[in-house]
């Protein structure tokens, strides 16, 4: 069966507007990598970071973004962790996989420290689930983070 066609013209795309939304989704891809690997080894290594930066993208800015998530990320783990446990008491940090672990801080501190809308930065971390975690690990990711939204914005409203 064949479709209507429009009454309204397809516009042309320009790759430009989408490019700095593009560049985001990879600095958390390479951010993420970053991070995977402090945790795995327990301290951040410099070199190992600047590399898988490196090897993630030939765009300068991409790369510092990433490097400055992941060491963001990494310095407030600690916090992080406490929050993911006080929301999902059932799921602390040391019985999740790593990866959710790793998408969770990344997602915390972006939503603490960055002002991306939440709603980006929740989506953006599901993808991220998709693409590199198990089958459950978006719904988790999701609910671990909508979790800390709530909480967050709690505590704002209650120091005003």
């Amino acid at each position: 069966m064949r479709m209507p066609r429009s009454r309204f013209p397809r516009l042309p795309v320009s790759p430009i507007l989408f490019r700095p939304m593009v560049r985001r989704t990879q600095a958390r891809q390479i951010a993420l990598q970053i991070l995977f690997q402090f945790d795995s080894q327990g301290e951040v290594d410099k070199e190992m970071a600047a590399q898988a930066a490196d090897g993630g993208s030939d765009d300068l800015e991409t790369r510092q973004r990433a490097l400055e998530m992941a060491y963001g990320a990494w310095e407030k783990r600690e916090i992080s962790d406490i929050w993911v446990e006080r929301v999902a008491p059932q799921w602390p940090p040391r019985r999740q996989p790593g990866v959710d672990r790793n998408i969770l801080r990344l997602a915390i501190w972006e939503l603490t420290n960055i002002d991306t809308p939440h709603k980006v930065i929740i989506d953006e971390a599901i993808e991220l689930a998709k693409s590199y975690s198990t089958e459950n690990s978006p719904s988790f990711v999701n609910g671990v983070l909508d979790a800390v939204v709530k909480e967050h914005k709690a505590l704002i409203e209650g120091s005003k």
